[in-house]
C-alpha cells in the first residue's frame, strides 16, 4: 500500500470539508472523518507536521448548518491547519463518527476539554 503524502492528505481533507454545502449531513460526516483519519496519520510519518496555508476559506456559514457552531468553528480550524490542527482533528473524529452514523445532536455536544489525572498508575 502506497503512502500518502501530507499535501495530498491535506488537499483531500479540505476538499472534503469544501463538499459541506453539496452533501447530506451524514455523507459529509462520513467523508469528512475519513479525510482527517488519512491527514492525522499522513502527518505521523511526515518530517513536518505543519500544512501549507490554504487557497481559500473553509465554508464557515455551511459547516455551521451541517454540525452546529462547535464542531463547524473546529473544523474551520483544522482546515486552516495551525498549531495543533493534529491534535484538534483527533477530537473532531468522535462527533463526526456519531454524525456518520446518523446521531442528530452529534455536531451539538459541548466540547469539554479532555482532564488528565495527576494519579500515576502503580501496576
Amino acid at each position: 500500500m502506497a503512502r500518502m503524502s501530507l499535501e495530498t492528505a491535506a488537499f483531500d481533507l479540505r476538499a472534503a470539508i469544501q463538499a459541506a454545502p453539496e452533501l447530506e449531513r451524514s455523507a459529509f460526516a462520513r467523508r469528512t472523518r475519513n479525510a482527517i483519519a488519512q491527514a492525522v496519520i499522513a502527518a505521523s510519518l511526515a518530517s513536518e507536521e505543519a500544512l501549507d496555508p490554504p487557497e481559500q476559506g473553509a465554508p464557515v456559514e455551511e459547516l455551521r448548518e451541517r454540525v452546529g457552531p462547535a464542531l463547524a468553528a473546529e473544523l474551520a480550524a483544522i482546515y486552516d491547519g495551525g498549531a495543533g490542527w493534529t491534535s484538534r482533528a483527533i477530537d473532531a473524529l468522535e462527533p463526526l463518527h456519531a454524525l456518520a452514523a446518523g446521531d442528530a445532536g452529534a455536531g451539538e455536544r459541548p466540547r469539554h476539554p479532555r482532564k488528565h489525572s495527576n494519579h500515576r498508575s502503580t501496576i
